[in-house]
């Protein structure tokens, strides 16, 4: 919405790249859906980056795991970074969407932003980063 998670989302782009890991990248509200749901089942690792819209999932990636849902999507590990200044509830909202798809695990390492990136925030990314590259599902 503000750009906020976008700078997460580079900057886990850039931890990964930097370890050898081919990221593809969608902004949903501007992307064909149909890409990213198909670039979601080539891959054994998805990052779900959102901001918490209203107490729900911003609406194009709401739509975008409804699709997965309905396809079947699983055996995959999920990492989630989530925004929200006041009460983030993107990634409560990302797992109970989940919730009933089959052996997906979900990454020890999050991310909360409350805005802007912080340096924890920072740290947090390097810590993601680092299990989506050593963990195989």
């Amino acid at each position: 919405v503000y750009g906020n998670t976008k700078s997460a989302v580079k900057l886990l782009v850039e931890e990964l790249t930097k370890r050898g890991v081919e990221v593809k990248v969608y902004d949903l509200a501007r992307s064909d859906i149909s890409e990213a749901v198909e670039d979601a089942f080539r891959y054994d690792r998805l990052v779900l980056a959102t901001t918490t819209y209203n107490a729900e999932i911003f609406p194009f990636m709401r739509d975008f795991i409804h699709e997965l849902v309905e396809r079947g999507y699983r055996d995959r590990r999920i990492g989630i970074i989530e925004n929200g200044s006041w009460a983030p509830m993107a990634m409560k909202r990302i797992k109970a969407m989940l919730e009933g798809s089959k052996n997906l695990a979900f990454a020890e390492n999050s991310v909360t932003i409350r805005s802007a990136v912080s340096e924890e925030n920072k740290t947090q990314i390097s810590a993601l980063a680092d299990e989506l590259t050593e963990v195989s599902i």
